[in-house]
């Protein structure tokens, strides 16, 4: 019995930290005029209230399905990572599920918190694989 090992010609390049930075700066400075818009067109409940109103919920939705949605489409990219020519593949390559992309979502203030850390704690550590990533079994790579 014969075997055959072949590797993959198509080496995916994992992209930079700084690229991912500007990615999801212009895709906050997106739904952030977005929630601005919701939140104009809406009656507030309590303005007294900033952080309590009940128009939050509808700010994390709008978020949500801002990034989870469009990263799940054929062009497996927000606004901002298409712009800097940028995709969220799975492990394996493919698309990922709504599942992963969720999961990215809700772990991002994690990953924040973590990073924050190790900048005050001057951890010389610069990852090109972020802990959302790594939990939702996902890679941001070039086009």
């Amino acid at each position: 019995m014969q075997a055959f090992y072949t590797t993959s010609e198509s080496k995916e390049e994992l992209a930079s930290f700084g690229t991912r930075l500007v990615a999801f700066s212009l895709d906050v400075l997106l739904v952030l005029t977005l929630v601005g818009i919701a939140d104009y067109l809406t009656f507030s409940s309590d303005d007294e209230a900033m952080l309590l109103k009940p128009e939050r919920l509808l700010h994390l939705l709008l978020g949500w399905l801002y990034f989870a949605g469009s990263e799940t489409c054929p062009c497996q990219a927000t606004l901002g990572k298409y712009l800097m020519h940028l995709r969220v593949t799975a492990a394996t390559g493919g698309r990922i599920s709504f599942r992963a992309a969720s999961i990215r979502y809700f772990a991002k203030p994690l990953t924040l918190i973590m990073m924050v850390m190790r900048f005050l704690t001057d951890a010389s550590y610069t990852p090109r694989s972020t802990f959302h990533d790594r939990v939702a079994k996902t890679k941001v790579v070039l086009r």
